[in-house]
């Protein structure tokens, strides 16, 4: 394995889910063997998007630097990187968080296979290759990595709520089945919850338009699939994980597993398989 590269500039514009502000990302063609971004908003300092930046956080990703220099939201787009193999970017953004576009990791998607994709024939890339079980807890939430010959993810949830009841999903990742079983999973929330953050001042970019919404006994505006929580969720693990910038071969399986758990996943396996 190589590391990968995009042959060519490539530009994202969208608001911020939590902001609400419109952000322009441009993705450059790098040959550095990681994913890096350079903020205006912050004189152009340089944050370098790995698991020694990844910051504590229960509710979103959140790559750290300092107070000043931040991004949020990286998981959507780190997950399409995933489904690319792509590992090295120089990433030029307006502002502290990643576009939200349509909520789910599509759009990325889409612009990703309208160009070549490189291999960077000269930087070798190790993938991490899980030979022995490995199972991380919080609360009533674990991640397990078993043995396995191909890149299989899956997600398991439960709620106790007359929709989403119980949903699960699982793929070999690849960029084909990414893209029609995971990419157009987007976000979700609950209606009290968004209400919630709404009068906290947060999610001022989120919409009908970028989320999922589920309402007491009805969703506001209509699923793409029958289990989008699930996908979506798995959406999120693939992209938690590519912090990592390697690809992972075993089986990947996280049960009610959130950003936090996902970190303190990636954080371990970085231990084991170093």
């Amino acid at each position: 394995m190589n590391h990968k590269t995009i042959s060519q500039p490539i530009e994202f514009k969208g608001i911020g889910i939590h902001s609400g502000k419109e952000i322009t990302m441009t993705c450059n063609p790098s040959t550095s063997g990681s994913i890096t971004v350079i903020n205006s908003k912050d004189n152009n300092t340089t944050l370098p998007l790995t698991l020694d930046t990844l910051a504590e956080s229960h509710k979103r990703a959140t790559l750290f630097k300092n107070k000043f220099t931040y991004l949020s939201t990286p998981e959507h787009f780190l997950s399409a990187c995933a489904a690319y193999s792509i590992t090295s970017l120089e990433i030029h953004i307006n502002g502290h968080e990643i576009p939200i576009l349509d909520g789910s990791s599509i759009e990325f998607c889409k612009i990703f296979g309208s160009i070549n994709i490189q291999e960077i024939t000269d930087k070798p890339l190790s993938p991490i290759i899980i030979n022995t079980p490995l199972t991380i807890w919080y609360e009533d939430a674990c991640i397990i990595a078993t043995p396995a010959a191909k890149s299989i993810f899956s997600y398991f949830l439960s709620y106790d709520h007359p929709l989403i009841k119980s949903q699960s999903h699982t793929i070999e990742l690849t960029e084909s089945t990414y893209i029609n079983d995971v990419a157009p999973a987007r976000t979700y929330g609950f209606k009290h919850e968004v209400d919630h953050l709404i009068k906290q001042g947060l999610a001022k970019g989120g919409s009908l338009d970028n989320a999922l919404i589920i309402g007491d006994d009805n969703y506001i505006n209509e699923p793409r699939f029958t289990n989008e929580c699930a996908r979506h969720k798995l959406l999120d693990l693939i992209g938690d994980c590519w912090v990592l910038n390697r690809p992972i071969i075993g089986h990947i399986i996280g049960i009610k597993s959130g950003h936090h758990l996902n970190h303190l996943f990636t954080k371990a396996l970085a231990t084991s398989y170093s």
